[in-house]
């Protein structure tokens, strides 16, 4: 294979380079009016936790949290900034995928600008979630693919198994992505490397890799199919197959035509013959996710190689003809713009509010149940949290010095008791408790308490568990996602049972 190699085209360093500081810039400026999201408060509180063999999820998130927590500056800062370089390196693998294939500097430049100007990537990389962390470890095995396919170094197998472990330390789905690049490599003359010894060796470098994920999900009774079955049941069974692929355009936006480019140019261009078992293993994974209802968002690790069969076909098409590249550059502009805030909270929530009104794009301001909000679900679930905490502060402060000693602080979800735990500090109450998800698995805290905060409920709910029971604050956040718009907190004392017998008969909460 290696006599059918062809030169890589050189790197266009500068404008890569200019779109690649951009990205990172858009993505670390303050976000007025804006704090942590729900989920990145969970995976902050993961951190806290941290036990690589013994978590409930795979725990590469919880990893990042601690080097958030590391950083210098507030931790929200810490998550940014991580979100951002993940993002940024990204774009610059994409770069060099559409490089890998064939791609001079206008497939390059398109490619970055695609990536820079879509909101899928606009949203990942503003968000300290495992999705980004996912793309990233997908676009190396990307990468690794295709140089394979190239005729490359056989050792790029080793780069792949690597990838594709850390893909599985990140989310789960890295099975569908691993299956995908299987169907894609056997249908290629790499299958004739199946007789060497390099894709097993990637296989154990993969497994081995991803191992921590697997270990965790044996200790605690494989939760993952619990939680897969809850998340099914409350959002993925709205997720139709035609949905899924309209929604990769809406995602997509300006960049758009390129999806579609890359569509054609996967099937029929003969710039991309040689890497067509990159295309199958695209359409492979979108068929996988679509038959499992999964959410558009779940294709994005797809998306480097998306990007970049799309970019070497349109960019070397648009490179002698003039008119046609300015059109589409003013397209991509524009359409960047105006995606731009729906991408990434740059204005501040009533701003942004009514940006999303005037737009009338329904599906930026529909939640995962189906609601409509006034901000896109991700920007609301970045409100309030910080609020609940200094209402939960006032709440513990206030009792006699001999109760708080005897305190449990209890939050209602996941994203109430992440809040709790990123301010416990600051705010000087106990490190919170929760039923929600993996908390659970962390405990009550006290066993014998004298009172419980809990946030969230209602006095009736409540007063079945507990024999006294007043809400004492409510936190409003018109803003934020329904759920927390209007929160309640109360204070409980004398409970109906042992509260550890309590505990463990209500036991854990997913979804």
């Amino acid at each position: 294979m290696s006599g059918e190699r062809e030169p890589v085209p050189p790197l266009a360093s500068r404008p890569v380079g200019a779109l690649a500081a951009l990205y990172l810039f858009l993505h670390i400026v303050p976000r007025p009016g804006y704090g942590f999201h729900r989920d990145e408060l969970l995976y902050l509180a993961m951190a806290d936790h941290l036990d690589l063999l013994r978590m409930q999820f795979p725990p590469l998130i919880a990893v990042a949290g601690r080097i958030a927590q590391l950083i210098p500056g507030p931790t929200l800062f810490g998550t940014r900034l991580l979100a951002a370089l993940a993002g940024t390196a990204v774009l610059l693998l994409t770069v060099e995928v559409t490089r890998r294939m064939g791609g001079g500097r206008g497939p390059q430049v398109v490619a970055a600008t695609a990536f820079l100007l879509s909101p899928l990537f606009m949203r990942t990389g503003a968000l300290f979630q495992p999705v980004i962390m996912e793309v990233l470890a997908w676009a190396w095995a990307t990468l690794a693919f295709v140089a394979l396919l190239r005729g490359d170094d056989r050792r790029w197998w080793l780069v792949f198994g690597a990838a594709a472990g850390v893909g599985g330390l990140t989310k789960f789905s890295a099975a569908f992505f691993g299956v995908a690049v299987l169907v894609g490599a056997l249908a290629s003359p790499l299958r004739r490397d199946l007789r060497a010894r390099w894709p097993w060796l990637a296989l154990g470098v993969g497994a081995l890799v991803a191992l921590p994920s697997v270990l965790g999900q044996m200790t605690w009774g494989w939760p993952f199919f619990e939680q897969a079955r809850i998340l099914r049941e409350s959002q993925l069974d709205r997720v139709t197959p035609m949905a899924f692929l309209w929604e990769q355009l809406l995602q997509s936006f300006g960049a758009a035509p390129l999806v579609l480019v890359a569509v054609a140019g996967f099937v029929a261009s003969p710039r991309l013959r040689p890497f067509r078992p990159v295309g199958i293993a695209v359409a492979v994974a979108a068929a996988l996710l679509m038959a499992a209802r999964g959410k558009a968002y779940y294709l994005a690790p797809m998306y480097p190689a998306i990007f970049a069969g799309g970019s070497v076909v349109a960019g070397t098409w648009l490179a002698s003809r003039t008119w046609w590249r300015r059109g589409a550059i003013a397209w991509a502009v524009v359409l960047g713009l105006v995606a731009l805030p729906l991408g990434i909270p740059l204005l501040p929530p009533p701003a942004m509010a009514a940006y999303a009104q005037r737009l009338g794009i329904t599906a930026a301001v529909t939640t995962n149940t189906g609601r409509i909000l006034p901000l896109p679900q991700d920007y609301a679930d970045m409100l309030g949290w910080r609020e609940q905490a200094a209402a939960v502060a006032g709440v513990y402060h206030a009792l006699p010095e001999a109760e708080r000693s005897r305190t449990v602080i209890v939050g209602g979800n996941y994203g109430r008791a992440g809040a709790l735990a990123a301010y416990h500090r600051e705010m000087g109450f106990p490190y919170p408790a929760s039923r929600h998800g993996d908390f659970y698995a962390w405990g009550p805290g006290l066993t014998d308490p004298a009172v419980v905060i809990i946030v969230g409920g209602t006095v009736p709910e409540l007063g079945t568990i507990f024999e006294e029971v007043h809400e004492a604050v409510r936190v409003l956040t018109p803003l934020g996602v329904g759920e927390e718009q209007d929160v309640p907190i109360h204070v409980c004392r004398r409970p109906r049972e042992p509260f550890a017998e309590l505990w463990a008969r209500l036991g854990v909460v997913w979804g």
